[in-house]
């Protein structure tokens, strides 16, 4: 048998849910309710102005670090740009008798480190004084393609005196130079590598360096010459 309701207190209850009806959970009741009860409890302010903040007292021992993170190694692949640095080369090659030549990982490793180096400055007139023959080239708006900056060494023939093997302009100077000429076309070097285009800081333009093995750019010498 269900128990008796007084009438008078089944009336207060409904008068109670109609003027304090349940409001369905929401975003922000989710949010107060995700507070850390030690603060909850915290019921008088000065109180709690005077207790020590333990998060932000570790979070300001704790500065955070920005350490750069350093740039991967350089893994020297033939990628496209490479396959059309050396197919420039021996294009050109070619129109003189020289034999083609190969890519060699190797000097584009070299190559690509010593453009990395210059990056800062990006001096096309500083050579590395290391092993290979060199070639660089330095552009400020314009990204020239493989084939048209090996080009642009090339056409320095014609400041090139064939018959006494030297540049016609004595000593050679800016705007009227031939050894990027003879290492484009040097006989007796058999490898190149290229490093790529390598961006100058500060927006100074594109940096791109060639090695050649064996060196030529010997003064004097005939670059045509057939080895013995």
């Amino acid at each position: 048998m269900s128990p008796m309701v007084n009438p008078p207190a089944t009336a207060l209850l409904l008068l109670v849910a109609f003027l304090h009806p349940f409001a369905a959970p929401t975003t922000e009741a989710f949010i107060r309710h995700a507070i850390p009860r030690d603060q909850l409890r915290r019921r008088n302010p000065a109180k709690a102005a005077a207790e020590p903040h333990h998060r932000d007292h570790h979070h300001h021992l704790l500065p955070s670090l920005h350490i750069p993170l350093p740039e991967p190694p350089f893994v020297p692949l033939y990628n496209w740009a490479q396959h059309e640095f050396v197919a420039a080369h021996n294009d050109l090659r070619a129109t003189v008798g020289s034999p083609p030549l190969a890519w060699d990982p190797t000097l584009t490793k070299f190559a690509h480190d010593y453009a990395m180096k210059r990056r800062r400055d990006c001096d096309y007139r500083i050579h590395s004084g290391g092993p290979y023959g060199e070639n660089l080239f330095w552009q400020l708006y314009k990204e020239s393609s493989p084939r048209d900056v090996v080009a642009s060494w090339f056409d320095e023939r014609r400041f090139y005196d064939h018959q006494h093997h030297r540049c016609t302009c004595q000593p050679e100077r800016e705007g009227c130079e031939c050894g990027h000429y003879t290492n484009v076309i040097w006989r007796s070097t058999e490898k190149v590598g290229c490093s790529g285009y390598v961006y100058c800081d500060g927006q100074k333009g594109i940096l791109v360096v060639c090695s050649y093995h064996p060196k030529g750019n010997i003064l004097g010498k005939n670059p045509l010459l057939i080895p013995s």
